[in-house]
């Protein structure tokens, strides 16, 4: 077995090296797949949009759309959202 050893300074540049590595690659997973979305895809039902932002409150969905944070469309009752401005919305809440 062959053991490697880091000074502390060095580990620590390494992990900061790789976060940025990691952001980068997921910035531009979701830059290549916002752009290959298909608009006739994009709108979403409360269920489908609440689960896409993690949350589990209608209050919070209703929130997001009186604060114009997402687009959404309404006919009649029914509601649906845009999920590239969903996906635009939490790409704007990234904490890096």
């Amino acid at each position: 077995m062959e053991v490697i050893v880091l000074e502390s300074e060095a580990y620590q540049h390494l992990q900061k090296e790789m976060m940025q590595l990691v952001r980068t690659t997921i910035r531009e997973a979701k830059e290549e797949a916002m752009a290959n979305m298909d608009p006739a895809n994009d709108w979403l039902s409360s269920v489908e949009a609440k689960e896409l932002l993690g949350i589990k409150s209608k209050t919070k969905l209703q929130e997001l759309r009186d604060c114009d944070e997402i687009r959404f469309s309404k006919a009649g009752k029914v509601i649906r959202y845009s999920k590239k401005s969903i996906l635009e919305y939490l790409n704007r809440h990234i904490v890096l």
